[in-house]
């Protein structure tokens, strides 16, 4: 009998171009994986860690916008020769119907698409155009049968276009909306986008209510809050999720800038062993605010890139829990 190892996510920026620049974009730089050969030597590291850890290999596919990088489909096309799933997240402009086909014949399980709102609000927060176009991205998706997933970041400017979201979701057919919260660090958030704890509750609740109607997955952070407590969240950044930078670094999670090391200088199997804050986050202790909570086991503090992007600090009680 085949042995059943866990998955390992590698959230993997193959490029940081991108043909958009919304508003709540933390990229800086416009690096990339070069070409077929950097790639190759990523996969053949990745593949090491997984049978040195016996991990399952996942790899979502993102940038900056993955589908400007000329081998995104050959990168596919070689993860599943050696029997790696993968995932595209995308801000589905630049899918059109050859696009998806190309997309299907790799065997993606399933393809992200971020949308903001409603048309008006979407285009304020990622520019002119940039709404119809992702629709489009999705109807070509749709047609050759894919999972779509849409993906929602709650912010200041968007945080009542969840149910108008969710009706435009299933007008277009996608299979699933999920939302979380924008992470910027509290000294570079000049423009506030960042939510309050009672906006963010508020917002849960709504999540709630349209979880139950079928239109909106409610398992993320403290979304179980108010939503399904059969299902708690737990952070897994740093134990079974990794992200890898257009440059070789490599991060717990895109969302919580930590380096770990680079894998143009190290293996991803020495950085995932190795690294200090890796292991601190793998021990993964329940914060001190915590303890009290029936959920504190499960939970471990909530999203730890919200709390660090407020606070500094990683291992504290999420900023928005208002349990305790």
């Amino acid at each position: 009998m085949t042995p059943h190892y866990p998955e390992f996510t590698l959230q993997w920026h193959i490029t940081h171009r991108c043909n958009l620049r919304c508003k709540h974009c933390y990229q800086e730089d416009y690096s990339a994986f070069s070409d077929r050969a950097a790639l190759a030597r990523v996969l053949d590291q990745y593949e090491a860690m997984l049978q040195a850890c016996r991990f399952r290999g996942h790899l979502n596919i993102t940038g900056g916008e993955p589908l400007l990088h000329r081998d995104l489909f050959w990168l596919l096309e070689e993860a599943r020769r050696r029997q790696i799933t993968t995932a595209v997240l995308t801000n589905g402009t630049l899918i059109g119907r050859q696009e998806a086909r190309d997309l299907r014949r790799a065997g993606v399980q399933y393809v992200q698409v971020s949308l903001d709102g409603a048309e008006r609000v979407h285009e304020a927060i990622r520019g002119k155009g940039s709404f119809r176009a992702a629709l489009d991205g999705i109807e070509a998706l749709r047609a050759q049968g894919h999972f779509v997933s849409v993906s929602f970041t709650a912010q200041r400017e968007n945080r009542r276009e969840l149910r108008k979201l969710a009706e435009i979701c299933e007008i277009a057919g996608a299979d699933k909306l999920w939302f979380d919260r924008v992470v910027i660090p509290a000294d570079e958030d000049i423009n506030r986008l960042s939510l309050t704890s009672d906006e963010y509750r508020k917002l849960c609740r709504q999540a709630a209510r349209l979880s139950r109607q079928g239109m909106v997955s409610c398992v993320r952070a403290l979304q179980f809050l108010p939503c399904d407590e059969k299902h708690i969240y737990r952070c897994t950044a740093g134990s079974t999720l990794l992200a890898l930078l257009a440059d070789g670094t490599v991060m717990p999670c895109r969302r919580l800038p930590l380096i770990a090391g680079n894998v143009h200088e190290q293996s991803l199997l020495e950085i995932y062993r190795d690294s200090p804050i890796l292991r601190s986050l793998r021990e993964c202790p329940v914060p001190d605010g915590c303890r009290a909570c029936q959920y504190a086991d499960l939970c471990r503090g909530g999203a730890k890139c919200v709390t660090y992007a407020q606070t500094g600090r990683w291992n504290e009680k999420d900023i928005n829990c208002l349990r305790l």
